[in-house]
C-alpha cells in the first residue's frame, strides 16, 4: 500500500459508504482491529458491526496529519471528528448536531497490501 492508497482509504472511510466494501478492499479477511475503549474486533463480521451498529448516530471523519510508511507497516496520526447525527451514547452522552474531536495514533500492519492488524490509541480533545 502506498500513500495515495492510504489517503483513498481515509477518504472512503470518512465518506460514509458501505463499510463492508471498505473492509473487502482494504482489510485482510482475518484482520484484527484493537480499539482502546471498545475492545478487539476480529474478522469482517465483527469489525463491520462495530463500524455500523457500534457507531450508531455517529458519522466519523478521519483527518490524517502525519503518516509514515516502513515496509509492511504504517504509522498514522489523525484528528478524528465524530459528527452526531442523533443523540447517542457513543463514548459518552452526545447531542445531535454536535461534533466531538479526538487525537488518534494508529498502527497498521499489512499483509498482501491489506490491513491485517490495526491498533489505535485515542485521546478525546476537550
Amino acid at each position: 500500500m502506498n500513500r495515495q492508497e492510504f489517503e483513498e482509504y481515509c477518504e472512503k472511510f470518512s465518506s460514509g459508504i458501505d463499510k463492508a466494501s471498505i473492509f473487502d478492499r482494504y482489510y485482510d479477511p482475518d484482520a484484527v482491529f484493537e480499539h482502546p475503549l471498545k475492545g478487539t474486533f476480529e474478522g469482517k463480521k465483527a469489525l463491520v458491526e462495530f463500524w455500523t451498529a457500534g457507531h450508531e448516530g455517529i458519522h466519523e471523519v478521519l483527518k490524517p496529519l502525519n503518516v509514515l510508511f516502513d515496509g509492511n507497516q504504517i504509522a498514522a496520526e489523525f484528528l478524528i471528528e465524530w459528527h452526531c447525527l442523533e443523540d447517542t451514547e457513543y463514548l459518552g452522552h452526545r447531542k445531535k448536531g454536535d461534533v466531538y474531536y479526538a487525537e488518534c495514533a494508529a498502527f497498521y500492519h499489512l499483509k498482501n497490501d491489506k490491513f491485517v492488524r490495526v491498533k489505535l490509541y485515542l485521546k478525546e480533545k476537550k
